[in-house]
This record gives C-alpha cells, structure tokens and sequence, in this order.
C-alpha cells in the first residue's frame, strides 16, 4: 500500500526515472547521521555550543535533516514533473512554480509541521514562555537546514494554501510524524533554557547550514543512492537503502578527516639541516588545546613555512584539528606552495594514509596527482528536476567540481588563495560549506601584512568565527605594523568571548601566541643567513633603469624589474626590444594571460629564477613583472629594479635580490660571490616640495594602484635617508616609520593629495566592517543579500569579470587551452582558457557576420559547466604568426577590439 507522502517525488533524471521524496529525505539524513557518528570532532564542536546530549543532538539533527526538502510537497514543484505517474489530477489551475522549495519548507514548517512536531516530539515545557522560546529555537534550525542550497531561505508572508493543497499537508505531517517516530524514538528534546538554546543556535547555525550543504550533495548522488519508486516501509528503506548507501558516500567522499602522522620536525622535514631559531620555538614552545592564534613575524628565508607546519602538526596530533588550509595572498604563490608541498612529499608525512591536497583553482597537474584520491562529491549526470530558474542539487555539484574552489576547504590539506577562505564571511553562495570545510582545520595564513584594509576586515571577521568553532589559526608575515597585529588578536579574542588585551613587545623577529586566557610575545633570535643589508638606489629616470637592464644582460647577469601596473611592464617589453634585446632573454610574467599560459610562464620563472636555476639557465635573462612575484614566490635574481611601492612590498620585493648563494656566473654555491647586493627603485626624488602630482609624472600608474602618497612618498624618504634595507635591524623602524601613528611627517602638499586615498581607505575599512556576516546573528537573518560566488568581494577595487578565450579557426571553436577537437564540455580545458579583466572592458561579445560564428558560440555556451553565467566568450581569431585578434563590445556600448599572443598576454587596442 502505498503511503500519501509515497505519492511524491523528490528527484529525477534526465532519462525520465524518478526518487521519492521521502526516500531522498531519508539519504540526505543517513549522510548526517553517519558523518557526525564517524566524525567525533565536528561532533564535540557543535556540543561545545549546544546544552543538549551528544544522542539527542544526533537524533534531532538527522531527523531535522530528513525535513531538507519538505517544500517539494507543494503541488508547484510537483507539476515540475507532469509524467510522474503518481500526480494528483485534481489540482488548483494556477501551477506556476515561483517560489523556491526551500522557502516553501519554511513556510511549510511554520504552517503546520511545527505544530505536529511539537506535539509528539518536544517534552512538556514549563510555560508558555518557554515553548514559544523553544518554537523559535527551532525555527533558527529548521531555517538553517532548508538553506541547503548554499543561501539561507526568503522570509516572506506567504498563506500556506497558496503553495499547498490540503492534500500536500496532509501528506507532509504524515511524513513527519513517521520520520520522527523512527528518528527520535528515544530522544524527546529535553530544553531546560530555550532562552540560552536560542542564543546557542544563531551562531552555531552557520556550521548547521554547511552540514545540510554537503549532506544534500552527497545524498544526490544517483551512483550510490538509487532511484526507488516502489512504496516500503520507512523503517526498512532507511536500514536496507538509506544508511548503507551514506556509509559508502561517506567513505569515498574525503569528508571525514584522516589522523595525524605525529612526526616530529626532524621525520617531517629531512631536508633541514638545521632548524632556524623561528622553527625551532615552534617545536618547543607549550601548546594550548583550546583555540590559539599564533603571529610569526621573521625575515624572509627563516623558514617561516615550515615552522607554522610544525605548529600545525602538533595541534593535530593533540586532537585539536583535523586538517590544514594554507591561504596565499595570489594564486601563483598558492601554486608555488602546492608544488613545494608535493615535491617534497609533506602531505605523506602530515597525515596517516592517503591524504587529500587540493588547489583552489585549476591545475593538470593536480587533477592527474590526486583524482584517485578527490572523491569528494563525484560527479554524476545531471538531473532534470528542476526548470531553469532553479539549479538542482546534482547540476549544482557538477558546477561546483568544474570549479572546485570550495572544495579544498573540505580537502585534509587545502592550499589556496586566501580568498577562497574569506568568502566563508561573506553573504555568497555555499559560504556555510566553506566554513564547515575550515571548521576543524588550522588555519595557516601566509603574508598578512599584504592586505588592504578591507581585507584586513573580512580577515577579522574571519578569525572571530574561526576561534568560536574551536579553531587555531597561524599567521605569517614577514613585518606585521603594530596596530595591525594588535587588531587581529582582538577579533580573534572576541570570538572567543574573551576581552582584549593590549600588546607590549617591539622585538623583531617575534612570536605571538593567544588564547581566550593567556598571551606570549616572544623574541626571537634572527637566522645568521637570513640576516642582510641590501643596498638601496633611488633612480628618477626609465632610461637609467633600461641602462642597468641591457648592461646586465650583456654581462651574463639576470635582472627583474618589478612593474605596479599591466600596461607598464608591457612597455617595458617593448622598449627592451626596441633596445636589441632578443626576445628568448625576456620574460613578462602578469596576471592577463589565460590560466594554462600564465601557469606555464610562472613555471618557466620558476625554472629560470629559482633556487634550483643553473648558470646556463639564468644568464641574461630579464623578467619583466607585476606584483605576482613579489609574495612568497622563491626566485633569486643579480640584479633587481622595483617601481616605488609601499615599505612592505619594497622589503619583499628586496628578498627576491640575491636570495641564494651563488658564484659570479649564477652558479648556486657555499658562500655568495656576486657583488654586494643593490635594489634600484625607480622614484621621484621625496622632497619637502612634493603635492599631489608628485608621482604622475614618472609612475602615473603607481599613483592610481597606491593612492596613499603619504606611504609611498615616507617609504621613498625612508630609502633615501637610509641608503639600504637593513634586517632585523631597520624592520621595525621602516614599517612604523610609514604606517606608524608617529610615521615621519610628509609635506602639506602630499597630505592634501592624500585625502581622497584616506577617505577611500575609512570607506573600505566600513565596507569590510559592512560586508562581512556577523557571528551572533546567525544563518537565518532576514535581509541578506546572497549573492553568486563571483561577485561577492573579497578585494575591493574596479570590478572584474573572467573572459573564456576561445579560438575561432577554419570553422571550428574550441577552448584557447586546447586544440580544435578539444569538447566544450572539458572543463579544465575552459579553465585553463580563462582571464581576469577588468569588467568595463567586455560587457558582450560584437556582433559577428562571420558565418557559423554565432551559432558555436551559442553551442560552446549549452556545454560549458556553468552555461557562462559569471563570464564572457571572447572568440579569437588568428592575425599572424602567434597573435591573435577578438571584437567585443564594452562597458559603455563601444566596439573594443583585444589582442592576444603568448608573449605579451591579453591588449586592449585602443585605436578601433
């Protein structure tokens, strides 16, 4: 006999087969209930916070679970299907389906199953005030589990009959009751202080919602959950079907965490021969089992990377996290640290087994190293559940590993941009799995002085919610200004609840450890290797800085020249050929290639520049770069030039200038043979009489990308005045000399021009402030405006927008990373074509007369994973030998017209 809620179905495919609801229920609430039976350390996270029992907080979330999808009994969603063969035939005329099922659930629950629930499942309360508090407790709940598909459900007065006949009520209290009586047989919910639950709840909720997230996804896979129609009993569906189909899901996914190798420094890295004094503190030093903040502040070559590894070992290995996620400030220094992490085999050592490590954005090499390993979330074909203007579940995750930047959030050991990480407080999309995925992992973010003060913000926000969850976090910078350290300890207390607490030391190096009771400032001694004195020279002419850069290439010696903008160092390209320097000795390294382009010159750099680089290999060559080389990329050149930028960056970009020891030919050796080492900077001269058109003269471009001149003119006084970088020594001297409240007093006319760039910066501290989700309010707080992963900001500045190039040639078009066969269906292939510009730039492909053109355009579009919703298609055509030609029309309506070669990346052509 079938049952009335046996009448619906809850999923289909596109072969016309079908799942019942209440059997999609029951597997999206077997993966809870075996994820947090298996997972014991999400588990104690959430009892942390809730003052129920660990069985009741099972029961009660796997049967909340069960009630994901309750909106699909609405008549609406069900004529989705209008072959189902179980349909009502008697139903309202108006079948339109606008309102998401998830909202519907909300509205659903309010109408009628909180009332069923209440009077069969909640034990008796003692007055009216305590069950309406308890009402609204799980309400916070339920809202969290109905936002399972990655926003929290709308808030809107909708009347129950307009989305629900008596007949789908009915049939969805039924289901209730029976799910209940077979989930919480023994665990009436038993709240003494609902008042307290209430605030429990709010901000637990966030990790609730990534936990129905993920559960939805794993629960529509159709590979491991088959499609049933026939009626059974719902005792015998979830012992027979349900749990043994998420044991398995559970198990191949990757979710659940793998132990800890405990290996010491030593047996981790083998290839130290001696530690640095920095790691050899954090292999000593007394570790707390709560949630801690360490700051490491050192020079570059301390091994600072190492020595937040060991820290994070040893957390691990104390139970207190399950994982790390590494977060680099660019997706060239996360490439770098995934290659190191590979290379030298320190995900093996980390972990017992076969751990997973996972790059936020698209790599070969990764896909090929650790797909049989990345099973997180499989893919499945796509389901034909849902019209266009709702995304199903399955269609949702195939989306999703096309561009599985969330996924390594989930991964044992994710390495990314940090991004990827502070998305997880920001109102986008899936932002709860992403706090979920970091929720027991130590947090380790390198370079964090490189941060505006926006990010700065969302950084904060992001430890507060961090330190809640029970999560350590280790911060990494090579020189951290003092107001800023003093800042991100206060967030990160505050999640803890605890107050602040002022910080005294001045040492450099120095470790900081924190935690809800205590706070260390430790000195720390300085590697004799790490420890130099690099000459400075201010030069105020581009024709001396190509005078030094031919000279060097003559001479055998290699040089880069740090370029602020694009379009500066694609000049400077041109004016060395210009200057007979052959095109085989340069190299442009930027951020406007297509992906696989730009990965392979950053590999090329790399093989050029780096510690490993021979003689043969380095001689006269010139690499000409953005800010892309300036963080934690390890390149060593003789020579090196830097426009003027902020103290911060020119230190950074200082320790990429004879990084390594090496003999008078380039060779790597004991000791350096190489001349004393100079960093020239290209600058205005900072005098007293300098105004707000200072720079525009020389650094046009720099004036726009760092609108502060009070920093970059006190950062070229400080340079001058100094005449060198001198480390440890001057570390804290130049960064509080620039950023200090007692900086060095810059000229009226400076500070005049300065006032717009202050009032941007308060404006962007406020939006930060603004922008970021707030711990206490919880998942469900009506008004939040959820928006897609590629427009919620994680950096502020002019808007973006990634460009898919693709070549269009002898008729046929195919991905710029592939060749004519290449399907667009290849999602690293489409990655790999993809570029970062600026958004004005393309605002829609021109119009074509070409024939066919359009057509495959429209056709690439259907079979791309995403159908090109956050990006554009810019067809290429070939010009000549390596270069390339595309239409399109901007921002402001105008034809544009870009060209692109492998040398110099993506132009605009100005001249139309």
């Amino acid at each position: 006999m079938r049952e009335p809620y046996q009448a619906y179905w809850g999923k289909a495919n596109q072969e016309g087969g079908f799942h019942l609801l209440s059997y999609h229920a029951l597997d999206v609430a077997a993966c809870g209930w075996v994820l947090l039976t298996r997972h014991g350390g999400l588990r104690a996270r959430l009892l942390d916070h809730l003052d129920i029992d660990e069985a009741t907080l099972v029961a009660w979330l796997t049967f909340m679970l069960a009630l994901h999808d309750v909106g699909k009994f609405s008549y609406r969603f069900q004529c989705l299907k209008p072959d189902f063969p179980w349909l009502a035939r008697s139903l309202p005329q108006d079948r339109r389906y606008s309102v998401r099922h998830d909202t519907l659930g909300l509205v659903l629950w309010q109408g009628a199953l909180e009332d069923a629930v209440f009077g069969q499942f909640i034990a008796e309360q003692a007055d009216r005030s305590s069950l309406r508090q308890l009402r609204t407790a799980l309400d916070i709940w339920i809202s969290a589990f109905a936002g399972h598909h990655g926003q929290p459900p709308a808030r809107r007065r909708i009347p129950l009959r307009e989305q629900f006949t008596p007949d789908d009520e009915k049939a969805a209290v039924a289901f209730c009751e029976q799910a209940g009586a077979l989930l919480l047989a023994n665990s009436p919910l038993r709240v003494d202080e609902p008042k307290a639950l209430i605030q429990a709840l709010k901000p637990v909720s966030w990790w609730l919602a990534g936990i129905a997230v993920l559960c939805d996804w794993l629960g529509s896979n159709a590979d491991l959950f088959a499609y049933q129609q026939e009626p059974m009993p719902l005792p015998r569906y979830w012992n027979e079907h349900a749990l043994p189909a998420a044991e398995r899901a559970i198990a191949i996914s990757g979710v659940l965490p793998l132990a800890p190798s405990g290996k010491s420094q030593r047996e981790l890295f083998d290839y130290i021969d001696q530690p640095t004094p920095l790691q050899t503190i954090c292999a000593d030093i007394a570790l707390s089992s709560t949630p801690q903040l360490l700051i490491l502040e050192d020079l570059t070559g301390s091994g600072k990377t190492e020595a937040s590894l060991t820290l994070a070992q040893r957390i691990q290995s104390a139970g207190a996290a399950d994982g790390i996620y590494l977060a680099l400030p660019t997706m060239a220094t996360s490439n770098a640290m995934h290659a190191r992490i590979i290379d030298k085999g320190l995900d093996q050592r980390l972990f017992v087994g076969d751990p997973s490590v996972i790059l936020t954005h698209a790599a070969a090499r990764l896909v090929q190293a650790m797909a049989a390993r990345n099973a997180i979330l499989p893919d499945a074909p796509p389901e034909a559940d849902y019209d266009l203007a709702e995304t199903s579940a399955a269609n949702l995750r195939a989306a999703w590993l096309g561009d599985h930047r969330k996924k390594a959030l989930l991964a044992d050991l994710g390495v990314g941009t940090i991004d990827q990480a502070l998305l997880a407080v920001l109102p986008s999309r899936h932002q709860s799995l992403r706090l979920l995925g970091l929720a027991r992992k130590v947090l380790i973010v390198d370079e964090v002085h490189a941060y505006d003060s926006y990010m700065q913000q969302l950084l904060a926000a992001l430890l507060r919610f961090h330190a809640f969850i029970g999560g350590h976090v280790v911060l990494l910078s090579a020189t951290l200004p003092q107001a800023q350290r003093q800042a991100l300890v206060d967030a990160f207390r505050a999640g803890l609840s605890a107050a602040p607490v002022a910080l005294a030391a001045s040492a450099y190096p120095l470790l900081t450890r924190v935690d809800a009771v205590a706070v260390e400032e430790i000195s720390v001694a300085a590697r004799d290797q790490a420890k130099r004195s690099v000459a400075v020279q201010c030069v105020d002419e581009v024709a001396t800085v190509m005078h030094l850069l031919v000279d060097a290439h003559q001479h055998g010696n290699c040089a880069c020249w740090v370029r602020n903008t694009v379009d500066d160092a694609i000049a400077a390209l041109q004016t060395l050929r210009d200057l007979g320097v052959a095109e085989d000795s340069l190299l442009l390294f930027h951020a406007r290639f297509a992906l696989g382009d730009r990965l392979a010159i950053e590999n090329k750099v790399l093989a050029s520049f780096g510690p490993e680089s021979d003689a043969a290999c380095r001689r006269g060559r010139i690499l000409i770069a953005t800010q892309v080389v300036e963080q934690s990329l390890d390149l060593d050149f003789d020579l090196m030039v830097s426009d003027l930028a902020p103290i911060d960056l020119i230190i950074q970009r200082a320790g990429r200038l004879q990084r390594h020891a090496r003999d008078s030919t380039g060779a790597r050796a004991a000791r350096e043979q190489r001349p004393s080492p100079c960093l020239h900077v290209l600058t205005q001269v900072a005098d007293n009489d300098a105004d707000a058109h200072w720079l525009n003269g020389l650094l046009p471009g720099t004036a726009r990308v760092y609108r502060d001149l009070r920093v970059l003119w006190r950062t070229a006084r400080l340079l001058a005045d100094h005449g060198a970088i001198r480390m440890p020594e001057a570390a804290r001297t130049l960064i509080e000399g620039v950023y200090g409240e007692d900086g060095l007093p810059v000229p009226a006319g400076i500070e005049q021009g300065s006032i717009d760039a202050e009032s941007e910066d308060l404006a962007n501290t406020s939006m930060g402030r603004f922008n970021a989700l707030k711990l206490e309010q919880g998942y469900a707080d009506p008004g939040m405006d959820y928006w897609d992963d590629i427009v919620a900001p994680t950096r502020l500045g002019e808007a973006s927008i990634r460009v898919r190039l693709a070549r269009w040639d002898a008729g046929r078009l195919s991905p710029w990373a592939g060749d004519q066969e290449t399907p667009w269906s290849d999602w690293l292939a489409v990655a790999m074509s993809e570029v970062s510009i600026r958004q004005h730039w393309v605002a829609e492909a021109a119009d074509s007369q070409e024939p066919g053109l359009e057509a495959a355009m429209e056709d690439a579009l259907s079979k791309v994973y995403d159908q090109g919703r956050w990006s554009r298609l810019l067809p290429l055509r070939p010009i000549g030998e390596d270069a390339w030609e595309a239409e399109a029309v901007d921002g402001a309506g105008e034809p544009v017209r870009f060209r692109y070669t492998r040398m110099t990346g993506l132009v605009r052509v100005r001249d139309l």
